[in-house]
């Protein structure tokens, strides 16, 4: 990878990392915990942002906007911990 890029995954991945042949590598760990648990609904939440997304680029009515960011809204309040 270019300098300055990172690679997040979850942690039950498993993963390796290869020799340093030339330069230096600077590692962070940390972890990101989300508020919904589950992958799938994250999954759920994640189509439904990309879909208010696209419905702002391309111009879509007000009413749709607002019944799709209700909805993600609305989903993410039952669904966070």
């Amino acid at each position: 990878m270019p300098a300055g890029e990172a690679i997040l995954y979850p942690s039950d991945t498993l993963h390796r990392v290869e020799p340093v042949t030339e330069g230096l590598r600077l590692a962070i760990v940390g972890w990101v915990t989300s508020r919904v648990r589950d992958p799938a609904r994250r999954e759920v939440l994640f189509d439904l942002d990309a879909a208010v997304t696209e419905a702002v680029a391309s111009g879509a009515p007000t009413a749709q906007l607002l019944r799709l960011t209700r909805s993600r809204s609305n989903l993410l309040r039952m669904w966070a911990e």
